[in-house]
């Protein structure tokens, strides 16, 4: 037991009650620096009293925010585990845990965990479980029924006063992005506004937050708007429940999520910043006679650093000190200004990355990790994702250090034609959208 790294862990907000007694568990197996965990996730689950669908979806979470490490995977024999370590930088960044009188914390109304839902102050991703668990959907239909003969009480929601549900339903049909739902103009408000006071507060809060989602996951008309069931029918057959196992990432997002440096969604970052092509870079007029002048007063004062001046860049120095230059010294000038300054979301990523700092992004975001795979550092890949950078003029991915995977697009180079393909069609790129064609 690690008593330096509990005590960390149990200083932090992990943004829910569930979250935070995992994250403290683990610390009960590392050691003080937090390494060195491998419990399976069956004892963790029964220490925890929870399932193990829920401990895997939080290890998961974990690693793509950078609190976890992978150190090495568990084999398939009995008592095989996936050992980690905790990163202790971006563990004791996270914002101290709020104690007293003004925390937040369960509620005993009918809206449950508050904290649950918004995650850790709306920086990580919490995914959604299905309200519903298999045992329990064979009776819904009767639930449902139920719910007919007998509408929602104010005693159920603490929201179920008819004037401001009314408001909900118009919210739904305006959207808060200035995305109406499809034909709402040809639709009747009344009778959504009656299959919406049939659903339960936790449905309710479902069908409004997976919104959004469910209209992104629709097909498209030639228009590029979503091919839509009416609302009332998205309410009254429960649409939103689908959502999740169609996408996954997608229904769950957070406003803003974290972006741990060399993981799967910097990783997808750093690429779509690829796809969408470099800026715009000018070459100054008279660079051969700049980097004359630059030379010779770097020389004055150091004669190392003059010629790590022109390092690279194939000048070589004549016999009375003029640079000579070869005759593709613009065009191979130009190629070296557009890898190192035309991509400066992708050098935003690299500086991140390389001072091991932790980034932010749309939790829209979140739906590309699962395209990304982790690359061992030095890995025959890994050289080949540098080979490729450097045919195709990329800044490569700075020095990861001491870690033994860096995320790239799942692969490899020969795969970001699908890769494009998949990103666009998670994040419902249409027409307008900045990375589309």
């Amino acid at each position: 037991m690690s008593n330096k790294c509990s005590l960390i862990v149990w200083d932090r907000d992990f943004g829910s009650s569930i979250r935070k007694v995992i994250a403290a568990r683990l610390a009960d197996h590392a050691d003080e620096e937090g390494r060195g965990i491998w419990p399976s996730v069956e004892r963790i689950a029964a220490q925890c009293n929870t399932s193990c669908r829920t401990v895997q979806r939080t290890l998961a979470a974990f690693v793509d925010e950078g609190v976890l490490r992978i150190i090495s995977e568990g084999g398939r024999g009995p008592g095989s585990t996936r050992r980690y370590d905790f990163d202790m930088t971006i563990l004791q960044a996270l914002p101290l845990a709020v104690w007293g009188a003004d925390a937040k914390g369960d509620t005993d109304d009918a809206k449950g965990d508050t904290d649950d839902i918004k995650g850790c102050h709306g920086v990580t991703q919490t995914t959604i479980e299905p309200p519903i668990e298999p045992s329990e959907r064979e009776g819904a239909g009767e639930r449902g029924q139920r719910q007919e003969a007998e509408p929602a009480s104010p005693a159920d929601d603490g929201e179920a006063d008819p004037r401001t549900l009314m408001k909900r339903v118009k919210a739904l049909e305006v959207g808060l992005k200035r995305n109406p739902w499809p034909k709402v103009l040809s639709s009747s408000t009344d009778w959504s506004l009656r299959q919406f006071t049939k659903l339960s507060p936790e449905e309710r809060r479902l069908a409004e937050e997976r919104r959004d989602a469910y209209l992104a996951a629709c097909p498209k008309d030639r228009d590029g708007n979503p091919k839509a069931v009416p609302l009332g029918v998205y309410l009254r057959d429960r649409k939103f429940l689908d959502v999740e196992a169609i996408v996954p990432r997608v229904a769950a997002k957070a406003e803003v999520i974290a972006v741990a440096p060399f993981g799967p969604v910097w990783a997808a970052l750093r690429e779509m910043a690829f796809i969408k092509g470099p800026v715009s870079v000018e070459m100054p007029v008279g660079r051969r006679e700049a980097m004359q002048r630059t030379f010779e007063a770097l020389g004055r004062a150091s004669a190392s650093r003059a010629h790590a001046y022109i390092a690279g860049k194939g000048v070589r120095i004549g016999e009375n000190g003029a640079l000579i230059f070869p005759d593709d010294f613009e065009q191979a000038e130009y190629r070296r200004m557009v890898r190192d300054g035309g991509y400066p979301e992708v050098n935003r990523l690299h500086e991140l990355a390389g001072n091991r700092e932790r980034g932010q992004a749309e939790g829209r975001f979140a739906a590309l990790a699962d395209l990304c795979e982790p690359v061992p550092v030095g890995s025959a890949l890994f050289e080949e994702w540098r080979r490729h950078d450097h045919e195709a003029n990329r800044p490569f991915v700075p020095n990861p250090g001491s870690m033994p995977v860096v995320y790239f697009p799942k692969g490899g180079p020969a795969g970001l034609v699908e890769f494009e393909r998949a990103a666009r069609v998670a994040l419902a790129m249409e027409r307008g959208d900045e990375y589309a064609a």
